[in-house]
């Protein structure tokens, strides 16, 4: 049912409020095209702004000449017609300069309406836009150009279209100022958590626990002197299984050379421990292993379907679940790489931000296993050390993550033996449940007050559509029975553009040669 529109209002397709401009890109093979350039070069990464005054790339007049990319007049309105985030969001801008775009956006120069105006009716209808004129079966989202052309707008009187973008500059210009005052406390919430953390893994936060119980607390030597026998015995223990499996009764015990020493703590530019910590190497206090290779090719014979870690899941202090997949896994890797809550989890590489990054498995899935890009640590005595580890790898081990790790051009990766060199402190199991029983007290508070935050947050844009939806019922300001209508305002858009119903879209130009 099509809504009432206020007094003096009409509506009109979009395309047919002016001239209609595609974009292209300029080779990149021409140099003169970029080098120098002093047009800015619209793609959908700038659209996140609603005014655009400059773009990240720039290109030059003749790219804009021989390529088949456009000129855009300013005051026209940008929209994103092709990309990923068209899934949730629809990107509409005006461009206070002259602008050239790539192939991804369109835009209309409109005639005789607010281009403004025009930006925020197009925002306030997004959904409804990537509802009815969406593509279907394309690889990336996309908008089919006719039918955004022919979506109706509805038009005010010109006057009024002034009235109503002053009013939605000033409401959001309130709420922007409210966004940021969120921010700023985000940042203070999210700063206090990190020096809660480091305390935490320094040994500063149970600084006065610890000389309070100093004479019961078992030594960092002695802890971790019993973890290294535990290391072994669990080593032979799995040996002698083996042996067992195969009918091997061992004659003596030579068979115990085979046990390899764990790799010594990488020790450089360490800082000095508290009395009664450890520095120890991650192979000395844990089994370390890389997860499974993802092979579409792989054979199902003797395969079952299971759940698997990516790097995605695995964050910075939690693990976003939100998003499983399955892989067909050979049982007998199953069985290897089954996780047990506890289990310390690193990411293998990615992105330099991502090295290092993790967090601890704790039983959410059964029968779950993990990635080859996905390390995982179970240690040798569980207790509450495996918290400890992660917060220091995601803190104050980040730096040393970056340093270990070995980087191409666009890729950081963390090798398997760089891993188990990587030192950890270590505390007796005493003072590490106290520690842990402080940092999941105060992290409750913080993450509730970031909790309330992101809620206010989307209460902002829910804000704005608010706003939105007001001004395009004609509630947000008044209407003057004095104004000129609108359909009087399209009468001659109209005869300015002559009989067509829609301005043509400027499309490809022939290039010339370079």
């Amino acid at each position: 049912m099509t809504e009432e529109l206020p007094p003096g209002w009409a509506r009109t397709p979009l395309g047919s409020l002016g001239e209609w401009f595609g974009g292209g890109t300029p080779s990149k093979a021409v140099g003169e095209y970029w080098r120098d350039g002093t047009v800015p070069w619209v793609s959908p990464k700038d659209m996140k702004r609603p005014l655009i005054e400059s773009a990240q790339d720039r290109i030059t007049e003749r790219a804009v000449r021989e390529s088949a990319t456009n000129l855009v007049p300013a005051n026209s309105v940008l929209m994103v017609t092709r990309s990923g985030i068209l899934e949730h969001s629809f990107p509409v801008a005006v461009n206070t300069v002259p602008v050239a775009m790539n192939q991804d956006l369109k835009a209309v120069a409109v005639r005789g309406v607010d281009a403004v105006y025009a930006s925020y009716f197009l925002r306030s209808r997004a959904e409804d836009i990537l509802r009815t004129c969406k593509k279907d079966g394309t690889t990336v989202s996309s908008i089919d150009s006719d039918r955004l052309a022919a979506y109706e707008i509805s038009i005010a009187p010109a006057t009024e279209q002034k009235r109503i973008v002053s009013k939605i500059d000033e409401l959001f210009s309130c709420i922007d100022e409210g966004e940021r005052a969120l921010e700023r406390v985000q940042k203070l919430v999210e700063r206090y958590r990190q020096s809660v953390l480091k305390a935490a893994v320094t040994g500063e936060l149970t600084r006065e626990w610890r000389e309070k119980n100093k004479d019961k607390l078992e030594s960092g030597e002695a802890l971790l002197a019993r973890i290294l026998k535990a290391r072994r015995e669990a080593w032979e223990k799995a040996e002698l299984e083996k042996m067992k499996a195969k009918g091997i009764t061992p004659a003596n015990d030579k068979w115990k050379q085979k046990y390899e020493e764990p790799l010594s703590p990488d020790m450089t530019d360490l800082p000095e421990l508290p009395d009664g910590w450890v520095w120890a190497s991650l192979d000395m206090l844990a089994d370390i292993v890389g997860g499974i290779t993802v092979d579409q090719k792989r054979r199902t014979e003797d395969c079952e379907p299971v759940p698997y870690l990516r790097v995605a899941n695995v964050q910075r202090g939690y693990l976003d679940l939100s998003e499983m997949k399955s892989i067909n896994a050979p049982r007998d890797r199953i069985e290897q790489l089954r996780l047990r809550p506890g289990d310390i989890l690193f990411n293998e590489g990615g992105d330099i931000d991502k090295l290092g990054r993790g967090w601890i498995w704790e039983g959410q899935l059964s029968n779950c296993i993990h990635q080859n890009h996905v390390f995982r640590a179970r240690l040798v005595i569980l207790y509450s050390l495996n918290k400890i580890i992660s917060w220091y790898g995601n803190v104050t081990g980040r730096t040393l993550f970056m340093r270990l790790g070995k980087q191409t051009t666009n890729l950081a990766s963390l090798s398997l033996s760089k891993l188990k060199s990587v030192p950890v402190p270590i505390m007796c199991p005493s003072e590490a449940d106290e520690i842990v029983s402080r940092v999941d007290d105060i992290l409750s508070i913080t993450d509730h007050h970031a909790g309330e935050i992101e809620k206010q947050m989307r209460g902002s844009s829910s804000l704005r559509q608010g706003v939105l939806k007001a001004a395009f019922s004609g509630r947000l300001v008044s209407q003057d029975p004095a104004d000129e209508p609108a359909s009087m305002l399209l009468k001659r858009i109209a005869a300015g553009r002559g009989t067509n119903h829609a301005a043509p879209m400027r499309g490809r130009k022939k290039k010339t040669s370079a």
